[in-house]
């Protein structure tokens, strides 16, 4: 199904392929375990790596979007849901993501997980 991939390293936002297994999330985010920090009104769901604040790696940079407290470090995989709970293609368009996602520096980055290393 389609979902959307959002790399702060090198700062692309893009359309990907997801299987809708965990495995294959594992895979297209490069971590090994997840979160789900942001549900969106139409079920479409922000995962993240929910130890990207522990790996050094993932100091090369971060998102916030307006709105947000903190930003969510390491790469983000944007699934769609339905009603039922199953994984369906995602619905928000991939230009709120262009338009809305805000890069954070590495420099900021690592200033904010240093908080919590």
């Amino acid at each position: 199904m389609k979902s959307i991939l959002i790399n702060p390293f090198d700062r692309t936002i893009k359309t990907v392929e997801y299987n809708g297994g965990l495995d294959e999330m594992y895979r297209l985010m490069g971590c090994g375990t997840i979160s789900a920090p942001i549900e969106f009104d139409n079920l479409d769901t922000m995962f993240a790596d929910d130890e990207g604040l522990f790996n050094p790696e993932n100091s090369k940079g971060s998102i916030i979007m307006k709105g947000w407290s903190y930003p969510i470090v390491g790469k983000v995989l944007v699934c769609g849901c339905n009603d039922e709970g199953e994984s369906v293609d995602v619905k928000t368009p991939i230009e709120f993501f262009e338009k809305e996602i805000k890069w954070v520096d590495e420099l900021s980055t690592t200033r904010w997980m240093n908080q919590f290393n």
